[in-house]
């Protein structure tokens, strides 16, 4: 139960930097700065708290937080309207539990999904397509269980090498 408020704690700070209240301007900008601020910043909040274990789980969640963050804040921020139509929900047929866990998975493996918030836009379709087209699936845009899961694997397999 200690180990899980540390992790806690480190996530509710790795959330005010990658938020922008606590980084320097320019340095975090865009999603690779964010996730390396939030990376770098994750674990070594995590290692502190807990050392090596806390440094990987730190940076791990500040990774993701980071490019989140820094996706949302921009988006945010455009008001292009090529970007508004992306932005248009295109079904709501889908729980948004489901659409939101697939735009998190999709964002920390490099996907545009515009925003995570589990509406099912233009652009979280297309991040689907672009993400089945790379991994030769079935090219729909349709968010399912099956690819959710699919994707958490690849998260998975991609943050537990060294």
């Amino acid at each position: 139960m200690k180990k899980l408020y540390k992790y806690v704690f480190c996530l509710a700070l790795v959330s005010l930097i990658s938020a922008g209240q606590l980084s320097s301007k320019g340095l975090c900008d865009g999603p690779g700065g964010g996730l390396l601020c939030g990376a770098g910043i994750g674990g070594g909040i995590g290692s502190a708290i807990d050392g090596d274990d806390g440094a990987k789980a730190g940076a791990i969640i500040g990774g993701i937080m980071g490019i989140a963050s820094s996706i949302n804040e921009a988006e945010s921020r455009n008001t292009n309207e090529s970007l508004n139509y992306n932005n248009e929900v295109i079904s709501d047929n889908y729980p948004a539990l489901l659409v939101y866990n697939t735009q998190i998975a999709l964002i920390s493996i490099g996907y545009y999904v515009g925003m995570y918030d589990g509406t099912f836009t233009r652009s979280t379709s297309e991040a689907i397509k672009s993400y089945q087209k790379d991994n030769s699936l079935i090219i729909n845009g349709i968010p399912t269980e099956e690819l959710y899961e699919r994707i958490r694997r690849d998260i998975i397999e991609i943050y537990s090498k060294e």
